[in-house]
């Protein structure tokens, strides 16, 4: 029973960890939120989930193939940074218009789940965090409580980091929300 309670807990504090860094995907889905509303920055943290899932396997699987992207880490750092500077000045452009147009922006959310997916594989700090911490905890969740702590684990990191994600999504769209309405631009209500 120690086992398990131990994987949960391991769980629930890797979520919070990676819900609450401020990193690249943290930074737009709140964007996104802010932007667009709730649902297409739902749909980011859903993309950046399911990049988690696309490096999960593979580095459970295959620890040392995580290992070896290591030499790789000056490519996916170049890559990582050149996409997220470009969300970076694109949510520059989006805070500007925002604030000093009278009206909602019209962003296209369109793309909101692939931005989830390309900006977490191309973060190298998503990449460092199942090298050096994901890997080994699945690892230790493995052991503790076999097939069924693993899973337990995954599920609970996902569900909270995922959870909390979401919920700091909706308090920024109702806070953007109330704050465009109560100053009257038009599209707030809506």
């Amino acid at each position: 029973m120690t086992g398990v309670i131990e994987v949960l807990w391991l769980g629930m504090l890797l979520g919070v960890g990676a819900a609450l860094a401020v990193g690249p995907i943290f930074v737009v889905i709140v964007q996104q939120a802010a932007t667009s509303g709730f649902g297409p920055a739902f749909r980011v943290i859903l993309g950046s989930a399911t990049a988690d899932l696309v490096l999960l396997l593979p580095a459970l699987a295959f620890a040392w193939v995580i290992r070896s992207l290591d030499r790789g880490a000056l490519w996916v750092g170049t890559v990582g940074a050149l996409f997220l500077l470009y969300l970076a000045g694109q949510a520059a452009r989006d805070a500007v218009a925002l604030w000093r147009q009278e009206r909602l922006l019209e962003v296209s959310d369109r793309w909101a789940f692939w931005k989830g997916v390309a900006g977490n594989l191309a973060n190298p700090l998503t990449w460092t965090f199942w090298l050096a911490t994901g890997t080994p905890a699945m690892l230790a969740a493995q052991r503790a409580g076999g097939a069924a702590g693993l899973v337990a684990f995954t599920v609970v990191w996902f569900l909270v980091a995922s959870g909390l994600e979401a919920v700091i999504a909706l308090v920024v769209a109702g806070v953007v929300l109330a704050q465009l309405a109560s100053r009257g631009v038009r599209g707030a209500q809506d």
